[in-house]
């Protein structure tokens, strides 16, 4: 267990990439808080955190702000082109999906959505149903006091996923949007696991 714990102490931070990127990352997540015609407070809350963690210069923290209140589609499908040759396309789909969690629930605009991008990011649609399922069994399981073997399965199929694909979690990512201490004992657990 001191491995995880050393692993979240060593989580790398979004800002050590570069600023464009960065940029089109969080247009993205806030594009999906907006799908929904509003930014509920949750969502908000989380992407003013976020604009704060990913240190981006003023002129695109406006871009990302005006991504919250709807992005045309022409502009948004250009975004996720670029982040389509990153090595970013796993992380930017757990955190877009953890946005779209941000208020506790998945709206199916939001679910609509994130099908489109992952689409265009080129994430399989298999791949799509797992990520999901693992978002949404981490928000119940937080909830529980013991395992349910249905969310145990979802979060282990993210799991091996997210090894197979070599996904990187930064210091701003949420495995768990509704409790931070199911965040913090989802990342010690996928530590142990990367390293079995």
């Amino acid at each position: 267990m001191a491995e995880a714990v050393d692993f979240l102490m060593n989580l790398p931070r979004i800002s050590t990439r570069p600023w464009r990127e960065r940029r089109d990352y969080l247009a993205c997540v806030a594009a999906v808080a907006a799908s929904d015609g509003h930014l509920h407070k949750d969502e908000e809350a989380l992407l003013d955190r976020w604009i704060e963690e990913f240190e981006l210069p003023p002129k695109s923290r406006e871009i990302v702000l005006a991504a919250a209140q709807q992005v045309p589609e022409e502009e948004l499908s250009r975004i996720e082109a670029r982040m389509a040759s990153t090595d970013l396309v796993y992380s930017l789909m757990l955190d877009m999906m953890g946005m779209a969690m941000a208020d506790g629930i998945l709206m199916d605009d939001e679910i609509q959505m994130l099908q489109r991008v992952a689409v265009h990011l080129g994430v399989p649609q298999v791949h799509f149903n797992i990520l999901i399922e693992f978002v949404h069994a981490a928000h119940q399981a937080s909830r529980l006091s013991s395992p349910e073997p249905l969310f145990e399965h979802s979060i282990m199929s993210a799991f091996e996923l997210m090894r197979k694909q070599g996904v990187n979690l930064f210091e701003h990512t949420l495995l768990c949007v509704a409790s931070p201490e199911y965040d913090d004992f989802l990342k010690a657990r996928w530590a142990v696991f990367r390293a079995s």
